[in-house]
């Protein structure tokens, strides 16, 4: 929000008061939408009732059209773990390599264009943490976690400066976003220490210029309540219910709790203008489920050489809910619409696959509920990719594909039946 504005935007106290308000005529019906769409108090509610807008002949297909990557032969076109990845205005793709510690550029055709940046952790170099990103026009941000440091460089890759991330006022990182005009914005978590008093139970979303300077704040979300202490010990509540937000392609914010199926929609000036809903069950863990991902986290801990007795107090921490989260994660794509991924059960992965899927959040599914700019459900579609690392550009997806080796790929993917209005 600006600073002209009298206070910050803070989502319960928004919510209270809607859900407040009698419901108000509706606006807008669709012929063949399964849902409502009507005016509370200036702020536009959207329920969908679970049925797809898209009939088989409107759903949108993807059709791969580039891919980067090799098993072997040029070491240029190998990777070793990609976190993040940028599509430039002209078609150059930027990616982050955890294992490589540097930036790689290829043309808009795939041609390996250079790399940047060493291993370290001073000027010019980079961590095994470090994520990319894009600020202004087509200015580099890169967020090196390891090193608690983030860097700008130029489109091509000179390096233009870096400021540090350590916490500072009782708050630390806890996150990072950009827009696809260019917007970037941090999250700044309360500090949670054992046995001291919580400074506040909300994050400060916080609008920045490359340098770090903070330039307004966007919005305050509830903080994650994952990890809590009872006393001394800690307590890993899987999967309680966790905030998630993320900037829209015109630098808006969109934000929801895992917990129920709603987001919250906000404008580039911070002003909430609707409330998306999608009406679903909740999938429910089963004693199975919570058998196994002790199982696997007893496994992953052994081969990491851990000692039975931390490995037991570590089990001892795991609390369940009775159910998996409405979604896993969400992301704006192209046009203004929004991208939900679906979780994946327990019981849906081998072990293998769930020691590779140990963390704060269940697996996701390859399953992705699409939303139009209005807010409306779509319909479903699959994505042949992992969930990291995932961007648009014009109608393209451009994300990261592993083949049966483990050996990743960087792929496009044109977006068949996609509207021009939408590019």
């Amino acid at each position: 929000m600006r600073a002209s504005r009298a206070s910050a935007i803070v989502i319960p106290s928004i919510l209270v008061a809607i859900l407040g308000v009698s419901a108000c005529s509706e606006v807008e019906s669709a012929a063949e939408w399964h849902g409502s769409l009507r005016d509370s108090a200036g702020v536009v509610i959207v329920d969908n009732l679970g049925e797809p807008y898209w009939r088989e002949e409107d759903r949108w297909t993807l059709t791969e059209v580039l891919r980067i990557g090799s098993v072997s032969g040029d070491p240029e076109t190998q990777f070793g773990n990609i976190s993040g990845l940028v599509v430039q205005s002209d078609g150059t793709v930027v990616l982050s390599d955890r294992m490589g510690q540097h930036l790689k550029f290829f043309g808009p055709d795939g041609s390996y264009l250079r790399t940047v940046g060493v291993a370290g952790s001073g000027p010019r170099e980079f961590g095994p943490g470090l994520v990319v990103g894009r600020a202004t026009g087509d200015t580099l941000f890169v967020m090196d976690w390891s090193n608690m440091q983030a860097h700008w460089l130029a489109p091509d890759g000179t390096w233009l400066g870096s400021w540090k991330t350590t916490p500072a006022d009782d708050y630390r990182f806890g996150g990072w976003d950009y827009a696809a005009n260019g917007r970037l914005v941090t999250v700044m978590t309360p500090l949670r220490l054992p046995d001291s008093p919580l400074v506040d139970t909300l994050d400060a979303i916080l609008i920045r210029d490359v340098r770090g300077a903070v330039l307004d704040t966007l919005a305050f979300v509830p903080s994650s309540d994952v990890f809590r202490f009872s006393g001394d010990d800690p307590e890993w509540h899987l999967w309680a219910g966790y905030p998630d937000f993320e900037l829209t392609w015109y630098g808006g914010l969109s934000t929801g709790r895992s917990d129920v199926y709603r987001f919250w929609w906000y404008d580039d000036e911070g002003v909430l203008d609707r409330i998306v809903s999608l009406h679903r069950e909740r999938q429910p863990i089963t004693g199975e489920d919570r058998t196994r991902f002790l199982n696997a986290v007893e496994r992953s801990m052994t081969e990491g050489g851990v000692p039975p007795a931390r490995i037991a107090l570590m089990k001892s921490a795991v609390h369940f809910e009775d159910q998996y989260p409405a979604w896993r994660r969400f992301i704006s794509g192209v046009g203004g619409t929004l991208w939900v991924q679906r979780p994946l059960p327990v019981s849906a992965l081998s072990d293998e696959e769930l020691e590779e899927a140990l963390g704060q959040r269940p697996p996701g599914s390859s399953e992705w509920d699409v939303f139009d700019p209005e807010g409306r459900y779509l319909g479903v579609i699959e994505l042949p990719c992992t969930d990291q690392a995932l961007t648009f550009a014009g109608d393209r997806i451009y994300g990261l594909w592993e083949d049966e080796l483990d050996v990743q790929y960087v792929v496009a993917w044109r977006i068949d039946g996609l509207p021009q209005e939408f590019h």
